[in-house]
């Protein structure tokens, strides 16, 4: 099940809670991305076996540098005075001391590198006490990421992100490693990661049959590690109450929609503005802002629009009511039934 899907699933949710039973005829895997699914399979496993050859394969670690146990920690650390809360999906310390943050990102959001280095420096905080010295642990953040965020570099699906000075690690303490998930689906696809063999190919090769409801590679399906990972996201596994409280703090169809829009006419203004000031006339400036900001909110409009006709097939395709259809998404009937 991928995102628009357990999306679908949440909307059918809302309207009635026994549609979960429909989904679970439907998909045979549950959206291992959505948050209470991920901490499930990952963080509540007895010994935490997935999670540490999650880590060890994304973050490249081998050897005597292979994180071999793990405890995890309450995933936040609340704020002081008027510092915000720091909530991540998982926060644990490894055998050699060394601290893991973990953070699955479903859609791109403009503040979430911003988020990142708030969280690192609250975990960074936590570290030094009264009286001991400014040593810090080695810190590794990693973001399992289910949009594009290089799209500067569309062959590399992990990127290890470091503050460089003079061509060396400035503070190699401190490891930052994004792991773009769609775009690995993208490459595998198009047949350019067919020659690669690495712990983390192999780990994605099973999410994406995991999140594309397809036949895994033979060598996936005959390794102990990712037939436990498939058993554990069985749809079947999850109870209905962890998705009503999803259902419950759903973001709704058409926040969304405003969402996007709201992104579109900043991108538009931004290059609008641009642009009058390059031409240096204040009719330029004008014209230059009407237009951007007409391209981003049509493009935005028809992204938005797209995804909530994915929802209104699914919706149709699981017996959910016309009117029904037609009140949540504001599609005509003729219109559904051209889907």
């Amino acid at each position: 099940m991928n995102r628009t899907q357990h999306l679908a699933m949440l909307e059918a949710m809302r309207i009635d809670s026994r549609n979960l039973l429909k989904y679970q005829q439907i998909y045979k895997f549950a959206y291992l991305l959505c948050d209470g699914v991920f901490k499930i399979v990952f963080a509540e496993e007895k010994g935490h076996s997935l999670l540490i050859s999650l880590l060890n394969a994304m973050l490249d670690l081998h050897d005597g540098d292979a994180i071999k146990s793990i405890s995890l920690e309450m995933q936040e650390y609340p704020g002081i005075f008027t510092k915000k809360d720091c909530i991540l999906d998982i926060i644990g310390t490894t055998n050699a001391g060394e601290k893991v943050l973990v953070e699955v990102q479903q859609k791109k959001d403009k503040f979430f590198k911003d988020r990142v280095q708030y969280y690192l420096s609250r975990v960074i905080e936590n570290q030094v006490h009264t009286s001991e010295k400014y040593e810090l642990p080695r810190i590794y953040f990693l973001g399992l990421l289910d949009f594009e965020m290089f799209p500067e570099e569309p062959a590399e699906y992990i990127h290890h992100v470091d503050e460089m000075c003079h061509g060396k690690k400035f503070f190699p303490k401190i490891q930052k490693v994004f792991v773009e998930i769609d775009k690995f689906f993208e490459l595998e696809n198009a047949g350019t990661t067919k020659d690669d063999h690495s712990d983390a190919a192999q780990w994605l090769r099973a999410i994406k049959a995991i999140v594309k409801e397809e036949s895994a590679p033979e060598k996936i399906l005959q390794n102990e590690t990712f037939q436990k990972l498939m058993d554990s996201v069985k749809l079947i596994n999850f109870a209905e109450e962890l998705f009503n409280v999803e259902v419950k703090n759903m973001t709704d169809l058409q926040a969304e929609h405003e969402e996007g829009l709201a992104e579109g006419r900043e991108l538009g203004f931004a290059e609008g503005k641009a642009e009058g000031y390059a031409d240096g006339k204040t009719e330029g400036f004008a014209e230059g802002k009407a237009e951007g900001f007409a391209a981003g909110e049509k493009a935005e409009r028809a992204k938005a629009d797209k995804e909530k006709r994915e929802i209104a097939k699914g919706l149709r395709e699981d017996g959910v009511p016309m009117d029904v259809i037609i009140r949540r998404t504001g599609f005509s009937k003729e219109e559904i039934e051209s889907l």
